[in-house]
This record gives C-alpha cells, structure tokens and sequence, in this order.
C-alpha cells in the first residue's frame, strides 16, 4: 500500500499550490510568490507527486482546478489562514517580549529603589520599552521566573548547588551579614559581636519549611564559628518580618543589610564575621531578552552608589 506522509510535503509547496489556485494563472502566482514560474511549476508538480493525483487542469485558460484540487484548496486554505494567524501571534508576543522587561524583587519589607532607579534609567534611554517590577514572596519567585511571569528574579546571595541548570545567574553584591538586636540589649553597647557573644541568646528566625535557607545558614555558622546549636525563640510567622519579631533583650536575628530596620531607632545591627551576604541576579537561559544585560549593568551603578563599601561584582 502506498503511503503519502505529511513530511513529502512542505508549508512553501502549500503557499504556491494556494497562490495558483486563487490567481488561476502559473505567471500571476510566481510573481506573488516572488519565485521564477519554471521554478514554481516544478514545485506544483512535485506536490502532485506527492499527493499522487493531478491538482490543475492545465489545458484551460485560465488555469483550472481539477476536483481533487478543488477539494484540497477548501482543505487548505482555512489551514493557512489558521496558520497564518499562529505565526503572526508569535511574532507579535515576541516583539512585546522584546519591548519589555520584568524584574522580580524578593519582599523583604523595604522599598529597594535602586532597582526601581535602574529601571527608571533603561526605560529613558530605551524608547517604547516596558519596565515593571514587583515583590515576590520567597515560596513563589521560582515558579513564577520557571513560567516566564519574570525576566529576571533578583534573590538574596545564594549558594551554587542552589541554582537549577537551566538558570542563568550572575552575583551582583557582596556583603557581610547582620545581627540585629534591640537597643535595649546588652550587647548592643558593644563595638563589635563574636559569635561567643551569640551563644547566650536566642534567635528570631524563620521557619525551616518556608525558608530552608536562612533556617540552615543561621545552624551553619553558629556551629562553625561557635561550636554551638542556636537557641530558637520562636519562627517569624512572616518570613520578611524578622526583626519586627525582636521582642527581647536576649534576642537577636541575622538579616541582611538592606533590611528595612536595620537603622531603626530601636534597633542596633553589627555587621557579622567570616559571612557574606549579597545580590543574586537570575535568569532562566532561554529568556533572550537583550534587556537583561543592560539592566544589570544599571543595577550594580545604582548599588555602588548605594553601598559603597559593598564588593560589586
């Protein structure tokens, strides 16, 4: 049994089939078509081929439609026009992708204006360019950049075993971490904190389920730079809201430097030792959005400026 098969024939052999059936002429068609009319004569032929039956009627004038051509063009045509229109959709989603770029930033409480500055900055010396930002709960950032709701995901400094394969990211601050207490605590007259200093007090943190990371950091460095578990007050039912949760002169919290308290007037904050905290700028590797670049470029003037004891990358 003969077997004719979707891949004997091409979309391009379509659009010519198509174009002769509505000019009713070899010659109008190859000039739609922009092809030469041997050239587009040989590929009618070669469709018929294909299809194993005769498509024109080659004998009048003009040129006719054989029934089998005729019922082909009432199979096709709606196809190409369906067709059409999904490429067109494509093209018009990928100029919107181009014209925009949004930046998702981790809801730590504090407005970070230097993102928003360095959107700002591209949206002026880009002309038609979109830019939006947003702040993402930590339990929602990866799947939303994973579906594409987001250009880039702008996340507290990670460790690279965290980072998925298909990601792109770049480190874009670093800077010590901080331990943030009352001003009612007695340590915070002191000029600087030990980790020794940190083994009489419990800590405000944040749930393990909800945020793994900080739970592991903060169990990680108390026992490599105090040999000790820290002692839990209790978890932040919010997990941006650590040191709102401060309740005690014996208690502390680490957070990082861009927390919205940590020059509160009832807040004293130290930097922590041997640790590092920062800026991680990600991105999913198939995103080619040609903005993404340029923004982080802006993004790490806008934090020199900001921080400028901070080590840039």
């Amino acid at each position: 049994m003969e077997h004719y098969g979707m891949l004997d024939v091409s979309l391009y052999q379509i659009q010519i089939f198509l174009a002769v059936a509505e000019e009713r002429n070899f010659s109008h068609a190859a000039d739609t078509m922009n092809i030469a009319q041997p050239a587009l004569s040989k590929r009618i032929k070669s469709l018929e081929e294909s299809v194993g039956v005769e498509l024109f009627d080659r004998g009048k004038r003009p040129v006719e439609l054989t029934p089998a051509g005729e019922a082909l063009y009432k199979q096709l045509q709606p196809l190409a026009r369906r067709i059409e229109t999904a490429l067109s959709s494509v093209r018009d989603e990928s100029r919107r992708n181009l014209s925009r770029l949004s930046v998702g930033l981790l809801d730590s409480g504090k407005q970070l204006s230097f993102f928003h500055k360095a959107g700002e900055l591209l949206e002026t010396e880009t002309p038609g360019l979109t830019f939006s930002w947003e702040y993402i709960a930590f339990d929602k950032w990866k799947g939303m950049l994973n579906t594409g709701c987001l250009d880039i995901m702008m996340m507290l400094r990670m460790a690279e075993s965290e980072f998925e394969s298909d990601w792109s990211w770049v480190r874009i601050m670093e800077v010590p971490k901080l331990v943030c207490m009352l001003k009612t605590n007695p340590l915070s007259e002191k000029e600087r904190i030990t980790y020794e200093d940190l083994r009489s007090q419990r800590f405000v943190m944040n749930p393990p389920k909800i945020m793994p990371m900080y739970y592991r950091f903060v169990r990680e460095q108390t026992m490599l730079h105090g040999g000790y578990e820290p002692t839990v007050a209790r978890f932040s039912p919010n997990p941006h809201s650590l040191i709102a949760n401060i309740k005690y002169d014996d208690e502390v919290a680490f957070c990082d430097m861009y927390h919205r308290d940590a020059d509160s007037d009832f807040i004293r904050c130290f930097e922590l030792p041997a640790t590092k905290s920062g800026l991680d700028a990600i991105w999913r590797k198939d995103n080619r959005n040609p903005h993404i670049e340029r923004y982080l470029e802006l993004t790490r003037e806008q934090l020199r400026q900001t921080y400028p004891g901070a080590l840039h990358f």
